[in-house]
């Protein structure tokens, strides 16, 4: 008999997770193929299969990202976080559930799935377990909202438990060698006790010569460093919203006051804001000024903002339907007919300098904007609509620069610069092989490591006792790193580390004897055969995941001419 969870999950199951599945599947752009857009050269589409899955579908896609999405929520009861992290759970998601239909994990039955709905962390209570009333509020908070498919909560929860019985196989037991675990636990119980000393490289100023010989021959040797990538040529179309204000019907009054309701807080500190009198505690205001901002103070306010918003809109409309006109009519750039198109709109082309992929970020116009070009050609030579700082624009694709590597003159001001940042740090390095000799000479004459510092006009720093588990903040990484390889009395090269020549001097280390049934001992191992199951997961869903796209390649180039 099916229990009260599943009885529920039929009543309601469609409706789980739909507000928190739009905010979160909307937010993450899928970027897997080449998707085209609605003014897109629909030729250029191609199919990209995967285990049975076309990723470059947005309809096939936007299944599996609800999948995942939802997934996410009722095994972490988080949301995912980036992009980068759904599409890698996207990818894993097809390909294991290729690898559990192969093998033949079957679907679990209404008792296997009851038991397995009590283990997911969205359902769960404040003191960790399953609580039906989280789960029940959780579902009546939603269950309004149809925006899902019906029963995908249940093909999720079914989905997720054959990948379950996936993830143990591939995990394996995770073997460990005792000997392993031995050693991460003397490594993590070690006593040091370290001494460093530095040298500090922004103080380090050795006498560079950089004659014009020099330079020419660092420029050859390093040509390439200075090839200007390839560069885009474009203009673009800006669509400014003032310019639309005049076709905007003034909003009626219920338009204002609904406009001022739902945006209450923001609008009342604007005028708070801009009224000095109003930032005056209310024991101090004369009762003659009241402290309550209404709907008429910022009525003026609200019917702006709607009159902008709307203008905005129509500014957006305009340019898509100025890209979409091109692409309906196939308009060639540069021709009569572009040209008439743009008279007609009274629109101008404002020409945009030359730049690269890597100078995007620090031009004026939007990123996306820029970006775009690189997507663009001959053939479909405009972008769609995107927004910018007063409307929207339309990027107009007019060329590529190829690279090139610009001759010595035009770059000699760079090239002498890098010269001389390359010759302070080779000189570094050589000033830090000689302290190291000059160290170790002192040293071996006896000479205390701190006397044997400060004589040679280095900066020392004594750390206190301090297991290697629990290293001194004080301590960098690099120096932690070394100090782990090395022996009582021994000095370490000078490492780099930041703007800093670091001496590592080790004062004392003592490695502990580790019994057999230490609990340091058990817990290392638990660890280490918890990683090793989980290195081998990923590692085979890693190797599956690459056998689908290689089987897609394999099949495009079948099908080629």
């Amino acid at each position: 008999m099916i229990s009260w969870i599943q009885n529920h999950l039929i009543r309601h199951g469609r409706w789980i997770f739909l507000t928190l599945l739009a905010v979160i599947i909307v937010a993450f752009v899928f970027t897997i193929g080449n998707t085209p857009g609605c003014t897109s050269n629909q030729s250029a589409y191609t199919q990209q299969h995967f285990y049975g899955y076309d990723l470059n579908s947005p309809h096939e896609m936007r299944i599996v990202g609800e999948k995942v999405s939802l997934s996410a929520m009722l095994n972490t009861g988080r949301p995912i976080q980036n992009e980068s992290h759904f599409q890698a759970q996207l990818t894993s998601r097809i390909a294991k559930l290729h690898l559990a239909d192969a093998i033949g994990i079957p679907a679990p039955n209404a008792r296997t799935l009851e038991h397995y709905i009590k283990t997911r962390a969205a359902f769960r209570g404040p003191e960790g377990q399953f609580s039906r009333d989280a789960y029940t509020r959780f579902v009546d908070m939603i269950e309004s909202n149809p925006r899902i498919s019906q029963g995908l909560l249940v093909t999720v929860l079914e989905e997720d438990y054959r990948l379950d019985q996936i993830n143990r196989v591939l995990a394996g037991p995770g073997y460990v060698l005792p000997s392993e675990a031995l050693a991460q636990t003397q490594r993590n119980e070690t006593f040091l006790k370290l001494t460093t000393a530095a040298i500090d490289y922004t103080e380090f100023d050795p006498e560079i010569t950089s004659d014009e010989a020099a330079l020419q021959a660092y420029y050859t040797a390093n040509r390439d460093r200075y090839e200007i990538p390839e560069r885009i040529r474009a203009s673009y179309i800006i669509f400014p919203t003032h310019q639309y204000r005049e076709q905007v019907l003034a909003p009626d009054e219920a338009s204002l006051r609904a406009h001022f309701i739902a945006n209450r807080a923001r609008f009342v500190a604007a005028y708070k804001a801009d009224r000095s009198d109003l930032q005056v505690p209310a024991v101090d205001r004369p009762e003659s000024e009241p402290s309550t901002v209404t709907f008429e103070d910022v009525r003026a306010a609200v019917a702006t903002e709607l009159t902008t918003e709307a203008a905005q809109r129509l500014a957006n409309q305009a340019a898509q339907d100025f890209a979409y006109t091109l692409y309906r009519k196939e308009i060639q750039w540069d021709t009569a007919a572009f040209h008439e198109l743009l008279a007609s709109a009274d629109l101008e082309l404002i020409e945009i300098a030359p730049y690269t992929a890597k100078e995007v970020a620090h031009q004026a116009l939007p990123a996306k904007l820029l970006e775009s070009a690189f997507l663009l050609s001959e053939s479909r030579y405009f972008s769609d609509a995107y927004a910018l700082e007063d409307g929207f624009g339309v990027l107009i694709y007019t060329g590529r620069i190829a690279p090139k590597i610009p001759e010595f003159e035009a770059v000699a001001a760079i090239v002498s610069k890098d010269y001389t940042a390359e010759e302070k740090r080779r000189q570094f390095n050589a000033e830090g092989e000689r302290l190291t000799n000059e160290f170790k000479l002192k040293l071996d004459a006896g000479i205390p490591f701190v006397d044997a510092a400060e004589a040679l006009d280095l900066s020392v720093t004594a750390h206190a006792g301090f297991k290697i588990s629990e290293p001194p903040r004080t301590l960098s990484q690099a120096a932690l790193q070394q100090a782990q390889g090395m022996s009582s009395g021994e000095l370490s090269p000078m490492l780099t580390s930041g703007d800093r020549g670091i001496f590592v001097y080790v004062e004392e280390k003592n490695v502990p004897e580790i019994a057999a049934d230490d609990e340091m001992l058990m817990q290392s191992q638990d660890f280490l055969k918890r990683y090793a199951s989980y290195i081998s997961s990923n590692a085979l869903v890693s190797e599956l995941i690459a056998r689908g796209f290689e089987q897609q390649n394999a099949a495009a180039e079948r099908n080629e001419p």
